[in-house]
Protein backbone atom coordinates (compact mmCIF):
# COMPACT_ATOMS: atom_id res chain seq x y z
CA UNK A 1 0.00 0.00 0.00
CA UNK A 2 1.55 3.30 -1.12
CA UNK A 3 -0.18 6.65 -0.80
CA UNK A 4 0.94 10.25 -0.56
CA UNK A 5 0.72 11.62 2.95
CA UNK A 6 0.83 15.31 1.97
CA UNK A 7 4.12 16.01 3.76
CA UNK A 8 7.31 17.19 2.07
CA UNK A 9 10.73 15.58 2.39
CA UNK A 10 13.06 17.44 4.76
CA UNK A 11 16.05 16.62 2.52
CA UNK A 12 14.85 17.66 -0.96
CA UNK A 13 11.24 18.90 -0.67
CA UNK A 14 9.78 15.93 -2.62
CA UNK A 15 6.51 14.23 -1.72
CA UNK A 16 6.59 11.65 1.05
CA UNK A 17 4.77 8.42 0.27
CA UNK A 18 3.39 6.19 3.05
CA UNK A 19 4.17 2.47 2.60
CA UNK A 20 3.68 -0.90 4.29
CA UNK A 21 5.92 -3.79 3.32
CA UNK A 22 5.77 -7.00 5.34
CA UNK A 23 6.29 -5.99 8.97
CA UNK A 24 7.63 -2.52 8.20
CA UNK A 25 5.83 0.74 7.58
CA UNK A 26 6.97 4.28 7.06
CA UNK A 27 7.35 7.16 4.64
CA UNK A 28 9.68 7.40 1.65
CA UNK A 29 10.54 10.39 -0.54
CA UNK A 30 9.47 9.90 -4.16
CA UNK A 31 12.53 11.84 -5.37
CA UNK A 32 15.58 11.10 -3.19
CA UNK A 33 14.50 7.89 -1.44
CA UNK A 34 15.00 9.41 2.06
CA UNK A 35 12.81 7.42 4.44
CA UNK A 36 11.64 6.87 7.99
CA UNK A 37 10.66 3.29 8.87
CA UNK A 38 9.21 1.55 11.92
CA UNK A 39 7.93 -1.90 12.83
CA UNK A 40 4.35 -2.80 11.95
CA UNK A 41 3.31 -5.78 14.09
CA UNK A 42 -0.15 -7.31 13.53
CA UNK A 43 -2.41 -6.72 16.52
CA UNK A 44 -2.94 -10.43 17.11
CA UNK A 45 0.80 -10.79 17.86
CA UNK A 46 0.64 -8.02 20.44
CA UNK A 47 -2.42 -9.46 22.21
CA UNK A 48 -1.19 -10.94 25.53
CA UNK A 49 -4.60 -11.96 26.85
CA UNK A 50 -5.05 -15.62 27.81
CA UNK A 51 -8.08 -17.17 26.08
CA UNK A 52 -9.94 -20.42 26.69
CA UNK A 53 -11.52 -22.52 23.94
CA UNK A 54 -14.49 -24.70 24.89
CA UNK A 55 -16.23 -26.91 22.39
CA UNK A 56 -19.25 -29.09 21.71
CA UNK A 57 -19.43 -31.75 19.05
CA UNK A 58 -20.50 -35.23 18.10
CA UNK A 59 -18.36 -37.84 19.82
CA UNK A 60 -19.41 -40.33 17.09
CA UNK A 61 -18.03 -38.11 14.31
CA UNK A 62 -14.49 -39.27 13.54
CA UNK A 63 -13.38 -35.93 12.03
CA UNK A 64 -14.55 -34.02 15.11
CA UNK A 65 -12.82 -36.40 17.51
CA UNK A 66 -9.60 -36.15 15.47
CA UNK A 67 -9.80 -32.33 15.52
CA UNK A 68 -10.18 -32.32 19.32
CA UNK A 69 -7.30 -34.77 19.55
CA UNK A 70 -5.09 -32.50 17.40
CA UNK A 71 -5.89 -29.43 19.51
CA UNK A 72 -5.56 -31.10 22.91
CA UNK A 73 -2.67 -33.42 22.10
CA UNK A 74 -4.63 -36.29 23.64
CA UNK A 75 -5.32 -39.68 22.10
CA UNK A 76 -8.48 -40.53 20.19
CA UNK A 77 -10.28 -42.25 23.07
CA UNK A 78 -9.73 -39.41 25.55
CA UNK A 79 -10.77 -36.87 22.90
CA UNK A 80 -13.95 -38.86 22.32
CA UNK A 81 -14.69 -38.76 26.07
CA UNK A 82 -13.96 -35.01 26.05
CA UNK A 83 -16.64 -34.47 23.40
CA UNK A 84 -19.11 -36.56 25.40
CA UNK A 85 -18.77 -34.10 28.30
CA UNK A 86 -20.43 -31.25 26.41
CA UNK A 87 -18.84 -27.82 26.92
CA UNK A 88 -15.32 -29.08 27.48
CA UNK A 89 -12.22 -26.90 27.86
CA UNK A 90 -9.93 -28.08 25.06
CA UNK A 91 -7.35 -25.30 24.79
CA UNK A 92 -5.98 -22.30 26.65
CA UNK A 93 -3.43 -19.87 25.23
CA UNK A 94 -2.70 -16.59 23.53
CA UNK A 95 -4.48 -15.18 20.50
CA UNK A 96 -2.44 -16.68 17.65
CA UNK A 97 -2.54 -20.19 19.14
CA UNK A 98 -6.24 -19.87 19.95
CA UNK A 99 -7.04 -18.81 16.39
CA UNK A 100 -5.19 -21.84 15.06
CA UNK A 101 -6.99 -24.19 17.48
CA UNK A 102 -10.34 -22.64 16.66
CA UNK A 103 -9.73 -23.03 12.90
CA UNK A 104 -8.85 -26.72 13.32
CA UNK A 105 -12.01 -27.35 15.34
CA UNK A 106 -14.29 -25.27 13.11
CA UNK A 107 -13.04 -27.00 9.94
CA UNK A 108 -14.27 -30.30 11.41
CA UNK A 109 -17.63 -28.81 12.37
CA UNK A 110 -16.96 -28.58 16.10
CA UNK A 111 -18.81 -25.69 17.77
CA UNK A 112 -16.38 -23.45 19.68
CA UNK A 113 -16.79 -20.81 22.35
CA UNK A 114 -13.84 -18.59 23.18
CA UNK A 115 -13.61 -16.53 26.37
CA UNK A 116 -13.01 -13.70 26.93
CA UNK A 117 -14.44 -12.18 23.75
CA UNK A 118 -12.14 -12.99 20.84
CA UNK A 119 -12.00 -10.32 18.13
CA UNK A 120 -9.50 -12.00 15.78
CA UNK A 121 -11.97 -14.11 13.79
Amino acid sequence: MNESCGVKCEQCGGNLIFFEEGRAQGTRCDQCDWSVVTTNMPGIQLDRCRYEVRCRGDYRNQAQVKAVSEVTGQNYLISRLTLQQGDALVFSGQAQEVLQARNILASAGVVCEITPDFSWI
